[in-house]
């Protein structure tokens, strides 16, 4: 059977790696899971560096280093590229295919079994950082509306902030693999006109649910939320798979 994503595995391992390693890393598993894709121009440092938290030298070195492997493309007088995504055993952890042969309907069930109860849990649990955190996220992505590449990577730090704040690495583990399901059609689903806007009012939501300490709240953003992405993942699988024909 092939293993599934195990992005927590890699982060508890990235105790023991410097601060740009730990970056490339990250970068790399978005890669991995579908986050970003071959061609795909990354965020300039100055907003990476924003949205993960790190100086712009970190992220520097960090792109150096995926370069040097052939993960993405560095030109003079352009944003960095990604090259390809496959065949670095330097990423093993972060290579398997995320959830083999489950259907969109399964994964949509998973999330709201294990989410929902999970933000309960994140919204007793996080603290004023954490809490810091998620606003900054939400307050910078008003920028992303025409940015889905950027927004996509501010929208998995979003989540798992919130799943790292429910103190249960073993569940951010498995919310983060489901999380990733299914990025080829969210991506169709973003370039569609106000997509992107529809996600960052989800988020203000699930951001309100939090700043007034209302699990309840939350709970019930976070799931209209996912109500909406099964929703428009179905639309777009029923595309993909009309084009085909």
């Amino acid at each position: 059977m092939d293993a599934p994503l195990n992005l927590q595995k890699l982060k508890n391992g990235l105790s023991k790696l410097t601060i740009r390693e730990q970056v490339s890393h990250r970068l790399a598993a978005m890669v991995q899971s579908g986050i970003l894709r071959t061609g795909d121009e990354l965020p300039s440092e100055r907003e990476l560096a924003a949205t993960l938290e790190v100086s712009r030298e970190t992220i520097r070195g960090a792109i150096q280093m995926l370069a040097a492997i052939g993960m993405v493309e560095i030109s003079q007088g352009s944003r960095t590229r990604i090259a390809r995504t496959e065949g670095f055993s330097e990423f093993n952890s972060v290579t398997q295919p995320v959830l083999p042969g489950r259907s969109a309907d399964e994964v949509y069930q998973a999330r709201l079994m294990v989410e929902i109860p999970v933000i309960r849990a994140a919204v007793e649990r996080i603290d004023d950082d954490g809490i810091a955190r998620l606003r900054r996220l939400v307050d910078a992505q008003r920028d992303m509306l025409e940015d889905t590449i950027r927004f996509q990577i501010s929208d998995a730090e979003f989540h798992d902030a919130i799943y790292q704040a429910s103190g249960n690495a073993l569940v951010g583990e498995f919310l983060h693999e489901l999380f990733s399901f299914g990025m080829e059609y969210r991506r169709h689903v973003l370039l569609r006109e106000g997509s992107v806007s529809l996600s960052l009012a989800d988020h203000m939501e699930i951001l309100d649910g939090f700043e007034r300490r209302d699990p309840s709240a939350a709970a019930e953003a976070m799931e209209n939320h996912l109500n909406r992405i099964h929703r428009t993942t179905l639309e777009a699988i029923a595309e993909t798979s009309a084009t085909k024909r």
